[in-house]
């Protein structure tokens, strides 16, 4: 493989490899803030 291709492909691993991090890191906290919301709705269905 050329040389320049290689490191084309090696930069586009690693933006994949960061999006990726930050996608995980972002339905974290999506799955945290559902959570908190089902909370809240089971303590109004309460009252």
């Amino acid at each position: 493989m050329p040389k320049d291709v290689q490191l084309q492909l090696e930069v586009h691993m690693e933006q994949l490899i960061r999006l990726t991090a930050l996608l995980h890191r972002r339905l974290a906290e999506a799955e945290r803030e559902l959570s908190e919301l089902k909370a809240i709705f089971r303590s109004a269905e309460k009252d």
